[in-house]
């Protein structure tokens, strides 16, 4: 069984699940939150749902480059990467699953921003922030946690020393 959940074939499915789940939230987003957020628990430190259309990446950086510059930054660039990424963990998934696994997060959450810069007029759907006291988080949204996950994974892989597990 622990091989199976390991397999290659389980984290396609599992990859098509997150995806799928990320473009669902993110129309609930889109139909919940035109008007309105949510804050979930107690001053200081809460989490707020705000609808945020975010023309560029992480925080808002390449919103003002010419749209044909972030067209081929953000949809080309992009496409590649999350390609190269896919590949790579599915060719490695069974001899390097260290290294395949946090990729192949990484190509799962740029696939899903992805999607929405192709259907969404360039704009990738954020609605959380958290808030510690004065202090907040840019606009991000579950495949940005996908990818900050996969990047920290890989760091935690590439500064581990050899021979320890």
């Amino acid at each position: 069984m622990q091989d199976a959940l390991r397999g290659r074939s389980f984290a396609v499915l599992m990859g098509i699940a997150f995806i799928a789940l990320d473009q669902l939230i993110k129309l609930l987003a889109l139909f919940s939150l035109q008007a309105t957020t949510f804050r979930f628990g107690s001053s200081p430190v809460n989490m707020a749902l705000e609808l945020s259309l975010n023309p560029g990446a992480f925080l808002s950086l390449g919103a003002g480059l010419p749209t044909r510059v972030k067209q081929l930054i953000f949809i080309v660039g992009v496409a590649a990467v999350v390609c190269w990424a896919g590949y790579w963990a599915w060719k490695n998934w069974n001899h390097s699953l260290p290294k395949a696994a946090p990729l192949f997060l990484i190509a799962l959450g740029g696939a899903g921003n992805l999607i929405d810069r192709v259907f969404r007029d360039g704009h990738v759907v954020d609605y959380m922030v958290v808030n510690v006291g004065s202090l907040h988080t840019g606009v991000f949204n579950l495949a940005d946690i996908a990818i900050t996950l996969g990047a920290l994974l890989l760091m935690v892989d590439l500064f581990k020393k050899p021979g320890n597990v």
